[in-house]
């Protein structure tokens, strides 16, 4: 993407045809989780879509339904552990929702190191947010 193209009054995604700006018409960078490619320009939602589809695709056709949903869901973990590899295991997981170990394990398949420690003040917030339930 050139310089001319960082900013720009309303962002269109390509898939599904959401678009996204500031109100006053002022421009804005493209949003952080929105790409960028020579296929077009793809908000979050059809970013993980693509790489469900691409994972279905490179299933045998006669794959029995219980089967392809079992890679549609590794392939939205993998996509997740690949975009965010210094989030948590447990934030990749209620994103996608499914489990930690699966996050986890998804991140060993790809050869991705542990996301880092949470911070002492992520902690206490957290613990913070657990004691008052």
């Amino acid at each position: 993407m050139s310089r001319a193209q960082d900013l720009a009054k309303k962002w269109t995604c390509n898939g599904c045809g959401v678009s996204t700006g500031r109100i006053d018409g002022e421009p804005v960078p493209l949003p952080d989780a929105w790409s960028h490619s020579a296929e077009g320009l793809f908000c979050l939602i059809c970013r993980r879509e693509r790489a469900a589809e691409a994972a279905l695709e490179s299933a045998p056709s006669d794959s029995p339904i219980d089967a392809r949903a079992k890679l549609r869901r590794a392939a939205l973990i993998e996509f997740e552990v690949s975009r965010t590899p210094d989030q948590a295991d447990g934030q990749i997981a209620r994103a996608c929702r499914t489990s930690v170990s699966a996050v986890t394990r998804a991140r060993r398949r790809l050869q991705l190191p542990d996301p880092p420690p949470p911070s002492k003040a992520a902690r206490r917030a957290k613990q913070r947010a657990t004691a008052s339930r």
